[in-house]
């Protein structure tokens, strides 16, 4: 609309300056409008989900990012556990939202945060530890005016993992929240539960990462599996496979001895190169390792279907200690069998089969080999992943919320 009303006032010859004014009244208008209409959308929301809490979560990363994460799973869960979830987003690159877009009942991605923020009745604000935007500042305003913060501690306050440096503001809001009871923490992993338990006894609750069991326990046709899968499938070797990020966690050396000492088998490797790091090590060198870019969520079971045994080969520092794999549970619910190095996450599940250095890992992809048909340990698989559905997470949420209030 703006771009019309310019390109006549150019037809006409008008001046810079007169272009400017006009654009200028044309945006105005259309915000009075938009407001007007997203403001009318947001009552309309508040009254189909009259008596519900009321869960925001400010501007972090955009839905539709290629992998859905922690955020995205827990809002859809929470909503369908009686929650009303409003999930902001800047319109990034996935992202193209005006006013309130429904994702299922209960949960509403929208770009009107200015909106919901100023939603009168009180409301919990779900801010991840990944957040380096939202200061203490804006923690403390709406504590003092009655409304909750869920803190999500779900990684190590890491440069290695924002990708750039971190400022000291970040910090100080991570220990004033950690300090404050008001604030509900929610670490996802133990070596963070830890240090929370170093600033309270009380409104803290472990809830590791989870799985949304329904769409990596289906069936996949053979017939439906990427070019990829199927071009591994025809070599008849069996197929070891990952997915995720590639960064400095991940242990590329673990990969090319498995590569070199076993030629018997392929390596699938699906996912984001996150820092770089993978160009250092030419893995599309060895003739045994295939590596893909990233998979949209929707389509990774048209590609992992056809592991035969699924990994997690990182490195163990500060990070991978604190790191609860969501692609751990998501292994678990294809029922594939899992080897992984020896990350305290991952020691804690009957399931998994635990490496304690590189050829100890080697040893255990030829005994998961083994397991793949192995209807016990099948089970295993089956009941762990079940116990850590994101639903039974949400559950978990909604327990340590409603207890202390």
């Amino acid at each position: 609309m703006v771009e019309k009303v310019i390109k006549k006032v150019k037809q006409k010859g008008l001046k810079a300056t007169a272009i400017f004014a006009v654009k200028r009244l044309v945006n105005i208008f259309l915000k009075g409008y938009y407001d007007k209409k997203h403001k009318k959308e947001l009552n309309s929301i508040l009254q189909k989900h009259k008596d519900k809490k009321i869960i925001i979560m400010p501007p972090l990363v955009d839905w539709n990012i290629p992998l859905y994460q922690r955020p995205q799973h827990l809002s859809k869960n929470l909503a369908k556990n009686g929650v009303l979830y409003f999930y902001c987003t800047n319109n990034g690159l996935y992202d193209n939202i005006n006013g309130f877009k429904e994702i299922v009942n209960g949960c509403y991605l929208t770009n009107r945060f200015d909106l919901v923020d100023a939603i009168e009745q009180k409301k919990y604000y779900d801010i991840n530890s990944t957040d380096n935007k939202t200061d203490w500042n804006f923690i403390k305003d709406r504590l003092d005016r009655g409304d909750k913060i869920i803190y999500q501690y779900i990684d190590e306050i890491s440069e290695n993992i924002s990708g750039h440096s971190i400022p000291k503001e970040v910090y100080k809001k991570h220990i004033n929240i950690l300090k404050d009871s008001r604030c509900y923490v929610v670490p996802s992993a133990t070596k963070l539960e830890n240090e929370v338990k170093e600033y309270r006894d009380k409104n803290y609750k472990l809830i590791t990462n989870g799985v949304e069991i329904e769409h990596f326990s289906k069936k996949i046709d053979p017939n439906e599996y990427s070019q990829i899968a199927k071009k591994l499938i025809a070599e008849g070797k069996p197929i070891i496979g990952y997915f995720g990020a590639f960064a400095s966690w991940f242990d590329y050396e673990l990969i090319i001895k498995l590569a070199t000492k076993k030629e018997d088998i392929n390596i699938l490797l699906l996912g984001v190169d996150y820092d770089g790091s993978i160009k250092k090590y030419n893995l599309d060198s060895y003739k045994n390792i295939t590596i893909a870019g990233p998979i949209e969520y929707k389509n990774l079971p048209k590609y992992a279907s056809c592991f035969d045994v699924s990994i997690i080969p990182f490195v163990l520092n500060e990070i991978t200690e604190s790191t609860s794999p969501i692609k751990l549970f998501e292994y678990m619910a294809m029922g594939k069998p899992i080897v992984t190095t020896n990350m305290p996450e991952c020691r804690k599940y009957k399931s998994v089969l635990i490496a304690l250095n590189h050829n100890n890992f080697i040893e255990k992809i030829d005994k998961a080999l083994k397991l793949k048909s192995n209807q016990e340990y099948l089970n295993i698989l089956n009941k762990e992943a079940n116990e850590n559905s994101w639903e039974a997470k949400a559950k978990n949420l909604l327990e340590l919320i409603n207890s202390n209030e």
